[in-house]
């Protein structure tokens, strides 16, 4: 509705030239003026997801629909047994609603648009989307929507609500990563998505980026306000490519303040809110590199832990968050066309947890993934010390567009606080597959 409401400005600013039947010398391509773009049939019907474009157009240059789809399925083995995506189903409500049946999840599930005005302006938005209960709640929270003024590469301001980016391994879109979970350490201290203003460039003097944003705490459904307090992020790069002979090569510093670690808003209809990372500050140092079928990613993630209460939907929750540093290096190289060897080596850890004191509550460290370890049977769920491998193949049948991965992953953890059914630590096999769709 949203499209054809503001692609009804194409009839003014074309003229003469309608949509319908555009002329030999139209530059105008899309789905609406009949007109599919590429050299392959995969090229074709991609293309088709761009309702128009036409760059030489003063007003509108283009309207594109956008989203994606990831289904994956996982089986696990640890010390104590065997776990899957239904024991991930069965733990809450917010993990049945991505769940199909009792072994695939749609890990993520989003619909949008996006459009560029008057050459140096982005408008765009998705939402996530319920694939679990069909046509009836297909809304489940804003993912982003923001208004961008890009005058040059050197500068971009943007307003509205995005996903912050914090590590490298962040700042690879979902739909571009080479693993199908990023490292257990990037998952902890990701602010998630945001609603503020950030303004960020490139090329600047060549080889350095920036980007610095402030934002609104809170979690939320829609687009927020900063009552519930701020997260200030920070980022300055090098582009080192030339200079190395590398085709690609980025070194970057990233840090993060939290005026208000722990928050949570209240949930709502088919939308389960996350806590803010219980963490007042995180810093990042990470570098990536590609050279032909060869690439390195390396992030190096430090988060200060917060001890204190935090307004956890109208209630008052005292936290005591321990200091935690994670190390992650994905490798990876192209063994053939299309197929892609990746790896990925992490280690993490915190201080010891301490049980509760008196007014004191006990220390929360690391804690396993949410998809899918944590989920084991009596398994400790957090602990001081955490180290995994992992290694997949990647199929791109279209680039990232249309991908297919596999991969397995073995990791341990100990030295947590275990409850009088748990083990004092976890040392389990996961095996992933998943299918990674975007237009």
């Amino acid at each position: 509705m949203l499209a054809s409401s503001l692609l009804g400005c194409l009839s003014i600013q074309a003229g003469t030239e309608t949509l319908a039947a555009p002329t030999s010398s139209s530059t105008a391509t899309g789905l609406l003026v009949g007109k599919l773009v590429g050299e392959t049939n995969f090229d074709r019907t991609w293309s088709a997801f761009t309702l128009y474009k036409d760059d030489t157009r003063p007003i509108l240059q283009e309207f594109s629909l956008q989203g994606l789809l990831q289904a994956q399925y996982a089986d696990g083995n640890s010390d104590n047994g065997h776990f899957d995506i239904r024991d991930f189903k069965d733990a809450n409500a917010a993990n049945n609603q991505s769940v199909w049946g009792d072994h695939f999840e749609a890990r993520r599930a989003r619909i949008g648009f996006k459009s560029r005005w008057y050459q140096n302006w982005k408008f765009g938005s998705q939402i996530d989307a319920d694939t679990t209960d069909g046509a009836n709640k297909i809304y489940r929270d804003i993912y982003e929507l923001y208004l961008t003024y890009a005058p040059t590469d050197a500068m971009n301001v943007t307003v509205g609500k995005t996903e912050l980016k914090f590590g490298r391994q962040q700042e690879i879109l979902s739909k571009e990563i080479l693993t199908l979970e990023r490292s257990l350490v990037s998952n902890l201290l990701a602010p998630g998505e945001l609603t503020g203003v950030m303004v960020n460039g490139k090329g600047i003097q060549d080889y350095w980026t920036y980007e610095l944003g402030l934002y609104g705490t809170a979690r939320a459904r829609a687009l927020t306000g900063y009552d519930a307090g701020t997260v200030t992020l920070g980022k300055i790069g090098y582009d080192y490519a030339s200079q190395s002979g590398l085709d690609t090569a980025l070194a970057s510093v990233h840090f993060v303040h939290n005026s208000a670690p722990g928050f949570k808003e209240t949930d709502s209809d088919n939308f389960y809110s996350n806590a803010s990372p219980a963490f007042t500050d995180s810093i990042a140092l990470n570098n990536d590199i590609t050279m032909g079928r060869f690439g390195l990613i390396t992030d190096i993630l430090y988060g200060f832990g917060y001890q204190g209460t935090a307004d956890q939907a109208g209630v008052e929750k005292s936290l005591n968050q321990t200091d935690v540093l994670g190390v992650s290096v994905i490798p990876s190289y192209f063994i053939a066309k299309g197929l892609q060897l990746v790896g990925q080596l992490q280690w993490a850890t915190s201080e010891r947890a301490q049980p509760a004191s008196g007014n004191t509550p006990a220390t929360t460290n690391l804690a396993l993934y949410s998809r899918y370890e944590k989920w084991a049977p009596s398994v400790i769920q957090n602990g001081d010390n955490y180290a995994s491998a992992y290694i997949g193949l990647n199929y791109y049948l279209y680039s990232h567009k249309l991908k297919f991965m596999n991969g397995i992953q073995y990791s341990t953890m100990d030295g947590g606080l275990a409850k009088a059914d748990q083990t004092t630590s976890y040392h389990g096999y996961t095996f992933l597959s998943g299918l990674r769709f975007y237009f």
